[in-house]
């Protein structure tokens, strides 16, 4: 039994010691947009503006709603994008017009 007042403590990422539903560990093809994510983390990392424990700050403060609800590397992206905010190498509008490219993109061939 997990003792309740250590759960009290703990983010929404932080499972281990509870009891979870079984998983698949199988390998599995990632989609297009997921490797791309990858890369630009590389990207970021190589060049000096990420560090991985910066990102995993970012993911761990998504908070649950948000966290529970974006898939792995949804998380990433909305970490790496507050990192670049943070440092100022990004605004808002600039991700902003990012985002609806994509969308404009996506909509017009999907």
């Amino acid at each position: 039994m997990v003792d309740k007042s250590l759960t009290d403590y703990r983010g929404v990422h932080d499972l281990g010691g509870l009891l979870c539903e079984p998983f698949a560990a199988d390998e599995h093809d990632y989609a297009p947009w997921e490797k791309r994510v990858h890369a630009v983390r590389e990207l970021l990392a190589t060049k000096g503006l990420l560090r991985v424990d910066e990102l995993r700050r970012a993911v761990e403060g998504l908070g649950a709603e948000k966290y529970q609800r974006l898939t792995y590397y949804e998380q990433w992206i909305w970490a790496m994008s507050q990192i670049m905010l943070e440092r100022g190498l990004l605004t808002d509008a600039e991700i902003g017009a990012r985002v609806e490219e994509v969308r404009k993109r996506v909509g017009a061939d999907g």
